[in-house]
């Protein structure tokens, strides 16, 4: 025990001239401390995969019986295939991360719009467990938060046989619009405004107090490009960022060391980005995909570049992917 004590008094997150601490939460460079002492020396690259494989095939265990049993009034989903990766085209008509920065600088200059809470996504992940198949698991989900505090919830089980089709519709209420299972449907009365979420408090201006506030929730943001990637693609599952966080976000992606051009691309749900490839170590790839025009990012898709036998994986095996509608 005194070896923790020690080491939590060497990080000291509440210092003695902080004031009353016991009656509110903890403030970012708090939490930060607390957070990277809790990681440290985990190998935490590692166990962040084992854990996401684990939570991922009991999600899928859950989903494939959602995708197989049909719902009052809905017709029977069905399993779903494993999505192929994006293919990025290389063209002279290619706009630079530089290029596109510049843009987004310029827009958030002339746009004082605030980043809003919530957010409208389709993904698919791959649920793994050893010696079994991969299943694939392919959802939309809504939330969205109102000025009171008050907000819903709602995750559908897209139907496989349409990829890419919005079956969710915006509005007050949210609704269905599309074949589709629902796993969540829920409402959050006035006072909660996403306070049990990760990235509850709202995010700052500027790039480097926007990577600190990052790495509270993913330690390792403020000095691993993999993990800044994970997170920002965890912040935009939160938040939708307005003018100046999706710049901030934009200068932090372009200064990721080997974050490199892959051409046009043409997602999944038929819009025109530019792609941005970046290889993780060891055996994984992202493919970052942006708005030319006003940098917002479109789509992180995630896939592994080398074989392996035991999860059944191949390289080029789409292992997530993330579409943001709006």
């Amino acid at each position: 025990m005194t070896d923790e004590l020690d080491l939590l008094r060497e990080a000291n997150p509440v210092s003695a001239d902080t004031g009353r601490w016991r009656d509110r939460p903890l403030d970012a460079r708090a939490e930060l401390l607390l957070r990277q002492l809790a990681s440290r020396d985990r190998g935490r690259r590692t166990v962040r995969r084992v854990v996401w494989s684990l939570e991922a095939a009991a999600a899928a265990t859950i989903l494939a019986l959602a995708l197989t049993v049909p719902g009052t009034g809905s017709s029977p989903a069905v399993a779903a295939s494993r999505p192929l990766p994006l293919v990025a085209h290389a063209s002279r008509a290619d706009v630079p991360l530089a290029a596109i920065v510049r843009r987004a600088r310029a827009a958030a200059e002339e746009s004082p719009a605030k980043s809003e809470r919530g957010s409208h996504i389709q993904s698919w992940s791959l649920g793994m467990a050893s010696g079994k198949d991969p299943v694939t698991l392919p959802q939309e989900s809504l939330t969205r938060w109102n000025a009171d505090g008050s907000g819903s919830l709602l995750v559908v089980a897209t139907d496989p046989r349409h990829p890419g089709r919005p079956v969710i519709e915006d509005g007050p209420p949210p609704r269905t619009v599309n074949d589709g299972k629902v796993l969540r449907n829920e409402r959050y009365p006035a006072g909660i405004g996403g306070a049990n979420e990760n990235y509850f408090e709202d995010p700052p201006s500027g790039a480097q107090a926007l990577r600190e506030y990052l790495a509270v929730w993913t330690p390792g943001a403020d000095r691993d490009p993999a993990d800044l990637i994970s997170a920002v693609r965890s912040f935009l599952s939160v938040w939708t960022p307005g003018p100046r966080q999706r710049a901030d976000i934009l200068t932090l992606l372009s200064g990721i060391e080997g974050l490199r051009p892959a051409g046009k691309v043409t997602d999944r749900l038929g819009r025109e980005g530019q792609g941005f490839r970046f290889t993780t170590t060891p055996g994984g790839r992202y493919l970052i995909v942006l708005d030319p025009d006003d940098g917002r990012v479109l789509d992180v898709e995630e896939t592994v570049t080398r074989d392996d036998p035991e999860y059944r994986v191949k390289a080029g095996d789409v292992m997530s992917y993330t579409a943001w509608i709006s």
